[in-house]
């Protein structure tokens, strides 16, 4: 669209990454250095790297606002007890309001989401997402290519119908634990419009991606349906 975008990566543990970042935290310390240095695991080091990040958040913030993108896409650590239950990531997304329209983009593996609880599972651990760090929040379903296209649409009517996800909970049989997934998709049945999609995209044919920046800008608006 010949917009002007920035990329950033803040995952410190990452080895590989296809594409060219703007601001690369690894600049200023890996996963790969803490363990050696503090002689940590690798779950402690996850662990200590959040606390560098808040330690260093001015350094981090002044690098993101200086980039001078139309639009900025941050890349953060997939381990949500590293990055979204950790005090670095709600106070950089809150630093980011003063300076843009931030959106979280929750991204599901496919592979992750064949039955109806997997993607209760992957709507509650969003809304917590959305709770935790305050912005809205829009959960995608990557990699539907590896899917069929029947299962596509099963996902995408569950995702639509209430009623249909309801009956597929009852249909999968998990005798108590029913109630408790039947009681956390009414929760996220009355969550705000925006929070109830799951976006079906592929990074990799394209599918979905157009929809997806449709609904980012809508995030914010508030005069109509989505």
């Amino acid at each position: 669209m010949g917009a002007k975008v920035g990329c950033v990566n803040l995952d410190p543990g990452c080895t590989y990454i296809p594409f060219k970042p703007d601001f690369d935290i690894r600049n200023l310390f890996t996963v790969s250095e803490i363990m050696e240095s503090e002689g940590l695991g690798p779950n402690g080091a996850m662990i200590r790297a959040a606390e560098i990040m808040e330690e260093r958040l001015e350094e981090i913030l002044n690098a993101l606002s200086n980039l001078g993108a139309e639009h900025v896409l941050i890349d953060t650590p997939g381990q949500m007890e590293m990055f979204v239950f950790r005090d670095a990531a709600p106070r950089i997304v809150e630093a980011l309001v003063g300076i843009g329209r931030p959106v979280a983009v929750y991204v599901l593996d496919a592979s992750l989401a064949r039955r109806a609880t997997d993607l209760i599972v992957a709507c509650t651990l969003m809304e917590a997402t959305q709770l935790r760090l305050g912005i809205p929040t829009i959960s995608v379903l990557n990699k539907v290519d590896m899917l069929s296209e029947a299962s596509i649409r099963r996902i995408e009517a569950l995702i639509s119908d209430p009623k249909a996800m309801e009956r597929a909970i009852i249909e999968e049989r998990l005798g108590a634990m029913t109630d408790l997934a039947l009681g956390l998709w009414g929760i996220h049945g009355s969550a705000s419009k925006a929070s109830s999609l799951i976006l079906p995209v592929s990074a990799k044919t394209g599918y979905g991606i157009e929809a997806l920046y449709d609904l980012c800008h809508e995030a914010f608006c508030a005069c109509g349906e989505l």
